[in-house]
C-alpha cells in the first residue's frame, strides 16, 4: 500500500490540472451561458410557442377598436362687450383657459346632449341593458323588465371611451375617442366638436343679446340726463348774460381784446418816448441831430442832403481856379448857407412831431388802462356766475360723452352680433375621419411584439435555467470549477429490461459505452504514483443514483477483459450493489474477512461474465467506518495488491457515510463519478474538499449518465461512435 504523505503526487496525464482557474473561479462562464441557451433550444422554442400561441388566441378573441382624432383650434376671444372700448388685440387663450375648455367638452350637459343627438342609448355599446337582447326579452314576457339606464348614466359610459387633451403647447384641443364601431367613433368625436363650437355661438349670441338690451336701457337715461343738463346751461347762461363768442364770454373777450391793445400801445408810446429821448439827447450833447433815426429816414432831408454833398463838390471844384471873393464862389456859399437852414428847420419840425408822437400814445395808453379797469372791476361780479355755469357745462359734457360711448358700443354691439352670429371662439381644423382598419389591437405589431417577446421570455428563461442549473455539463466546467482533471464522459443508456451497463459491456463491447469505460481505462492505466503506476482505485460519488456502482463494475470488467488482474471490493455495507450490477447473489464478503470470520478462498468470487474477481460487501457491521479504516483494512489491500494489478474499491456516497474519507487515505487513485447536470457544483467542491483533506492525492472527476445528444449542443468534446471490426472468435 502506498500512502506515505511524501510520496510524490500522481499523475492522471495531460489533462490534469494543477489548480483551478482564478478567472473562472464562477461557477458558470459567460459562453457556458451561451452554450447552454442553446443546448435549451426546444425549451426556447416551447416557450416562444406557447407565447405565440397565446398571442394569437388574444387577437382572435379580443373585441377590435377603433379610434378616431377629432382637432380644435381656439382662437384669441373676440365679441365680449367689455372689450369693445379697446384698440388692442385680444390675449391668446392661456392654459387656464384650454383646461377649462376641456372641461367643457366633457361635461355632463354636453355629453348628455351629444347622446340625445345621436341616438346613442338605443346603441348596445353604450346601453348595457340592450347587450342582453334575448334575455331580456324572455324576461319582459314573464312581465319582468329590467330598469333602463338614464341619459346621464349613458353620458357616464360614454365619458369612459373619450379623452379630451391639450396638443403638447399649442393653442389645439385634441377629441379622441374609441369605439367598436369606425362609424360611431367618427361620427361621435365630429358630433361632440360640432356641439362644442354652436354652444359656443348660442352663448356669444345671448352675451350680445343682454348686452344690446342693457345699453338700450341706459341709452334712454343718458338722453333724458343730457337733454336736462344742456337746457340747465342754457337757462343759466342767459339769465346771467354770459353769452359764448369764439369759446368764451363776451366780457372776457372784452378784456382780452382791451389787454391786446394795451400792450401795442404800451409797445409804441415806449418807441415814440425812446425816439424822442435820442433827439433830446443829440441836441443837449451839442452833437447834431441830423444822426438820429427820424432825421435821416426824412426824405425831403435825404433831398436836402444830396443837393447839400453836390455844392459842395461844385464849391470844391471851383475853388481851384477861384478865389473865395469870386460872385460864383460867394453865390455857391450863398446857396450852401440857405440849404443849411433848410435842413435845420425840417430837422425842427421832425423833433416837434417826435414829441407829437409821445404825448399822443401816452394818452391811448391812459384811456386803455381806465377802460381795462373798469371792465376788471365789472368781470369779479360775473366771476360766481361763470362757475356756477362751467360747473353747469361740465355735468352737460360729462353726460353728453357717456351717451356716446354708449351709443357707440350699442352701435358695436349690433354689428358684431349680426358678424358672430356664425362665429365662435373655437373652429374645427381636423375632422374625424372613419379609419379602414382597427387601431386595437394591430395585428402586426401585436405579431411583431408578441415574437420579440416571446423570444426575449424563451431566452430568459432558459438564461435563467442555465445561469442556476446546478450541475456540470462540460468537461471545461469541471477542470475550469474544480481544478481536478476530467477522466472522461459515461453515456446514460436507454432505459429498459436490459438497462445493465456492466451487462452492456459484454453484450456490446465495441458500444458507446464500452469504449467510454474504456476511456476512463486509458486514464487509470496512465496514472502514476512516481515511477511506479497507480493499482488501488476508489470510487466514489457525492450522492447516491450516480452511477458509481455500475462504473465500478464496467471498469472491472473491460481491466478484465484487457488482460488485467483485476478485482472489484463492495465496500458500500449500507447499501451492497455490486452483486446486482453484476447479477450475483449475495455472500459472505468484505465484512466477513475485516473480522476473520472467513478468508480470502472464501470471498473472492470470480465474475460470471469475465475474468475479474469480486469480492461483495457480506453482511452489515455495527460500525463500518472503523472496520474501513482499520488495519486490518489496510492489510486486507497490501495483500490485494501484491496479487492484483488493479484494485478496485466501489465506496458508499461521500454526502452520506464518512467512509470514503478513510478509503481515500488508503488507495492511490480516487474517480469521484459525478452525474451529469445534476449533482451540484457546490456539494461536488464540498466532496473535493473532504476527500483533499483525507489525502494529498489528486482526485479525477468522471461524468456519468450522459445524454449525448444534448451534450453535443454544450461540447464537441464527445465521445463518437467508431467504426471496428468486431472480434474474432479464439
Amino acid at each position: 500500500m502506498s500512502n506515505n504523505p511524501g510520496m510524490p503526487v500522481l499523475s492522471f496525464g495531460d489533462r490534469r490540472r494543477s489548480t483551478p482557474d482564478a478567472q473562472a473561479a464562477g461557477d458558470v462562464s459567460p459562453w457556458d451561458l451561451l452554450r447552454g441557451i442553446w443546448a435549451r433550444k426546444e425549451l426556447v422554442g416551447l416557450c416562444f410557442g406557447a407565447f405565440m400561441a397565446l398571442a394569437v388566441f388574444w387577437l382572435t378573441t379580443v373585441t377590435p377598436t377603433y379610434t378616431v382624432e377629432a382637432r380644435i383650434l381656439l382662437s384669441p376671444r373676440t365679441g365680449e362687450i367689455s372689450s369693445f372700448d379697446t384698440q388692442n388685440q385680444p390675449a391668446p387663450p392661456d392654459a387656464e383657459t384650454l383646461q377649462s375648455e376641456i372641461q367643457l367638452l366633457t361635461s355632463r350637459p354636453l355629453l348628455t346632449r351629444l347622446v340625445a343627438d345621436l341616438h346613442l342609448d338605443r346603441d348596445p355599446e353604450f346601453n348595457p341593458s340592450l347587450r342582453d337582447g334575448a334575455k331580456a326579452q324572455i324576461l319582459s314576457l314573464v312581465g319582468v323588465r329590467g330598469s333602463a339606464p338614464d341619459e346621464a348614466e349613458i353620458a357616464d359610459n360614454l365619458l369612459g371611451q373619450l379623452n379630451v387633451f391639450q396638443k403638447g403647447a399649442s393653442r389645439v384641443i385634441a377629441i379622441d375617442f374609441t369605439s367598436t364601431s369606425a362609424d360611431t367613433a367618427a361620427r361621435v368625436a365630429n358630433r361632440l366638436a360640432e356641439l362644442y363650437i354652436a354652444q359656443q355661438i348660442e352663448q356669444k349670441v345671448a352675451v350680445n343679446r343682454e348686452a344690446t338690451k342693457w345699453l338700450s336701457q341706459q341709452i334712454e337715461q343718458l338722453r333724458q340726463k343730457v337733454q336736462t343738463s344742456e337746457a340747465a346751461v342754457e337757462t343759466f347762461r342767459s339769465e346771467s348774460g354770459l353769452f359764448l363768442t369764439n369759446g368764451s364770454t363776451v366780457p372776457q373777450q372784452q378784456l382780452t381784446d382791451i389787454n391786446s391793445q394795451l400792450t401795442l400801445a404800451q409797445a409804441a408810446r415806449a418807441e415814440a418816448e425812446a425816439k424822442l429821448q435820442n433827439a433830446r439827447g443829440l441836441i443837449a450833447s451839442g452833437n447834431s441831430v441830423n444822426s438820429s433815426a427820424a432825421v435821416l429816414q426824412s426824405p425831403l432831408i435825404q433831398n436836402l442832403r444830396q443837393q447839400e454833398v453836390a455844392l459842395r463838390a461844385q464849391i470844391a471844384q471851383m475853388s481851384e481856379t477861384l478865389l473865395p471873393s469870386h460872385p460864383k464862389m460867394m453865390e455857391a456859399q450863398a446857396n450852401l448857407t440857405d440849404l443849411d437852414r433848410q435842413i435845420e428847420k425840417e430837422v425842427n419840425k421832425i423833433v416837434q412831431g417826435l414829441e407829437n408822437e409821445a404825448r399822443v400814445a401816452a394818452a391811448r395808453v391812459a384811456s386803455l388802462r381806465s377802460s381795462l379797469i373798469q371792465l376788471q372791476a365789472h368781470m369779479g361780479t360775473l366771476n360766481q356766475d361763470e362757475v356756477q355755469l362751467r360747473a353747469l357745462e361740465r355735468d352737460a359734457a360729462t353726460n353728453r360723452s357717456l351717451l356716446e360711448s354708449f351709443l357707440k358700443r350699442y352701435e358695436e354691439a349690433n354689428a358684431r352680433a349680426e358678424a358672430d352670429a356664425s362665429a365662435a371662439n373655437a373652429r374645427i381644423v381636423s375632422r374625424a375621419q372613419e379609419p379602414s382598419s382597427p387601431t386595437f389591437p394591430k395585428t402586426g405589431a401585436v405579431l411583431t411584439l408578441a415574437t420579440v417577446a416571446g423570444l426575449l421570455l424563451s431566452l430568459i428563461i432558459s438564461f435563467l435555467m442555465e445561469a442556476f442549473s446546478s450541475g456540470f455539463r462540460t468537461a471545461e466546467q469541471v477542470e475550469r470549477a474544480t481544478g481536478m482533471p476530467f477522466l472522461g464522459l459515461i453515456p446514460e443508456l436507454e432505459a429498459g429490461p436490459r438497462a445493465n451497463p456492466a451487462g452492456d459491456v459484454m453484450r456490446e463491447p465495441l458500444g458507446l459505452y464500452a469504449e467510454s469505460i474504456r476511456g476512463l481505462q486509458g486514464s487509470v492505466l496512465t496514472a502514476r504514483i512516481g515511477d511506479r503506476r497507480a493499482k488501488t482505485l476508489l470510487i466514489v460519488s457525492a450522492h447516491m443514483d450516480e452511477g458509481k456502482t455500475s462504473t465500478a463494475a464496467s471498469l472491472a470488467r473491460v481491466l478484465a477483459m484487457g488482460g488485467y488482474r483485476t478485482i472489484l471490493i463492495d465496500a458500500d455495507m449500507r447499501a451492497p450493489s455490486v452483486h446486482l450490477a453484476l447479477g450475483m447473489p449475495p455472500q459472505a464478503g468484505l465484512a466477513e474477512l475485516l473480522t476473520g470470520q472467513a478468508s480470502f478462498a472464501q470471498v473472492i468470487r470470480q465474475d460470471y461474465g469475465s475474468y475479474a474477481h469480486v469480492v461483495q460487501a457480506g453482511g452489515a457491521l455495527p460500525n463500518p467506518t472503523a472496520a474501513l479504516g482499520s488495519a486490518q483494512m489496510a492489510w486486507v489491500l497490501k495483500a490485494l495488491e501484491q496479487t492484483y494489478d488493479y484494485v478496485i474499491i466501489d465506496s458508499p456516497a461521500a454526502m452520506a457515510a464518512g467512509d470514503a474519507q478513510v478509503l481515500a487515505k488508503m488507495t492511490d487513485i480516487t474517480i469521484l463519478v459525478v452525474r451529469w447536470a445534476s449533482t451540484s457544483r457546490r456539494v461536488v467542491a464540498r466532496v473535493l474538499k473532504m476527500l483533499s483533506a483525507a489525502s494529498g492525492r489528486r482526485v479525477g472527476v468522471l461524468l456519468t449518465r450522459v445524454n449525448l445528444r444534448r451534450y453535443r449542443r454544450y461540447s464537441d468534446t464527445v465521445i463518437e461512435e467508431y467504426p471496428a471490426r468486431p472480434a474474432r472468435a479464439a
